[in-house]
């Protein structure tokens, strides 16, 4: 599968296209500590390898633990559990910003690997996920907000942050082979 260099060459000699990356201010959730004490799960060494999707992973060794992998599981209709070991706090953010649909920047200070499990209803609060039952006429459960601040003892604030935006300059229709 194309990817990557490979993919932009070709959009670029395909589509002329040119394209530039942007920082503004835009609307974003900023993650923080409550008043109360956290409540975040230590990621237990050697339980699973911790991967960093912004570079290639690390070779398995063999014998060794897996790799780390979310996981969500469905509650019922329109309800979730999710599980995100062995993640920092900002890869955290970076993850309920796929579930929320805007992002999330780690104003929290905390370093560290945790695990996180959070149970959550799906609502309108969160796009990233299609509900099982859209008939279904009642919810039950906390709202992922809610959820991450009763079940983290983190909170998400809503506020204006900077944002990278993919810019596109020019692209073109291709020419017929």
């Amino acid at each position: 599968m194309m990817n990557g260099p490979m993919l932009q060459t070709l959009l670029e000699e395909r589509f002329q296209l040119t394209l530039h990356r942007e920082r503004r201010q835009a609307p974003v959730f900023a993650l923080t500590k409550t008043r109360k004490s956290t409540r975040l799960k230590s990621f237990q060494q050697g339980s699973c390898t911790p991967v960093d999707y912004a570079q290639n992973p690390p070779p398995r060794q063999p014998g060794g633990p897996p790799f780390c992998q979310n996981k969500i599981q469905s509650k019922g209709a329109n309800e979730r559990a999710v599980h995100v070991p062995a993640a920092t706090l900002p890869a955290f953010a970076d993850f309920l910003g796929v579930v929320l649909g805007r992002p999330v920047i780690d104003r929290t200070g905390i370093s560290g690997r945790f695990d996180f499990d959070l149970e959550f209803a799906l609502d309108q609060s969160t796009p990233g996920f299609v509900p099982d039952d859209t008939s279904a006429s009642s919810v039950e459960g906390p709202s992922v907000v809610t959820a991450i601040q009763e079940q983290t003892g983190l909170k998400l604030e809503s506020t204006k942050g900077p944002v990278e935006f993919l810019v596109i300059d020019r692209v073109r229709m291709p020419s017929e082979n």
